[in-house]
């Protein structure tokens, strides 16, 4: 299979692999820059944060649309099949699946298997990233959350809710958290190039949130047959306070083998910064 590394993106379009480990220096800044307690990890109740395979996904030069005017996440898929280990290598095999029209943006499916020196895959993914294609802008303009079609409509469902927690996200946890490397999610200049009128927290960082609250509420079962879908609703900018919340609604009506989470993230005016569907083999 013949891999491609110029060009646009195009359907079918097999990407270089890519060598990935799992390092204490990685680690180290995941904790920090999300400002993450460690000891649930430290205690060897679990390995490392689902959501570190987060940084396997390195795909974008390859992936994106050179023209890159308000590029978003729009959506990310996680299916995990065992454990990441401290120290351990990787390789990161990525293929684009579809390339389709959502309101007035272009996205792009990039799909992922992460296979470990045996080559058994331990991690499936599938991000979806947005662009602009049709007519950029100077700065991009957001409609107002609480106007939107997708603004709170959902209910939350009916269950036990999981053990919320907070954080203001500042613009150095994002140098942190991205190992300083300059981008539109640590650089207000870079990230006005793109058209955004400050940084974008990085929807890394945000969906690393969510993955650190189920990490805690289902433990091992999550590293081994774990599924995780996030919808990314609104951006998140430096010095917001967001507060991540999930309700278990046990047995997954589809599987009922399965224990279902639905999760969210907010700001304090009520703009949803994402939701999610996250579930887990049932305790045995």
């Amino acid at each position: 299979m013949t891999t491609e590394t110029s060009g646009e993106p195009t359907v079918g379009k097999v990407l270089p692999d890519l060598p990935f480990a799992v390092t204490d220096a990685m680690l180290d800044d995941y904790f920090e820059g999300l400002e993450l307690d460690r000891s649930f990890f430290e205690r060897g109740i679990a390995p490392v944060p689902s959501m570190v395979a987060g940084a396997a996904d390195n795909f974008h030069r390859w992936s994106a649309f050179s023209q890159q005017k308000g590029h978003l996440w729009m959506r990310q898929e996680w299916e995990l099949l065992a454990p990441l280990a401290r120290g351990e290598r990787y390789v990161a095999h990525a293929r684009i699946e579809d390339i389709y029209r959502r309101r007035d943006r272009t996205v792009v499916n990039t799909a992922m298997t992460l296979d470990d020196a045996s080559g058994r895959t331990v991690v499936r993914s599938w991000h979806h990233q947005s662009f602009l294609l049709d007519a950029p802008v100077g700065e991009v303009e957001f409609r107002d959350p609480t106007k939107k079609e997708g603004a709170r409509k959902f209910q939350v469902p009916d269950g036990t809710p999981v053990e919320p927690f907070d954080r203001t996200i500042t613009l150095e946890m994002c140098g942190k958290y991205f190992h300083g490397s300059r981008s539109y999610h640590t650089d207000l200049a870079a990230s006005q190039e793109l058209g955004f009128r400050d940084v974008v927290v990085g929807g890394r960082m945000t969906m690393s949130y969510v993955g650190h609250l189920v990490d805690g509420y289902f433990g091992e079962r999550f590293f081994r047959g774990g599924k995780l879908d996030i919808k990314f609703t609104n951006p998140t900018w430096p010095n917001d306070h967001i507060t991540v919340r999930g309700v278990s609604m046990g047995a997954d009506p589809e599987d009922r083998k399965r224990e279902s989470v639905f999760a969210w993230i907010e700001k304090d005016d009520g703009t949803i910064v994402l939701i999610a569907q996250a579930s887990a083999p049932l305790a045995r």
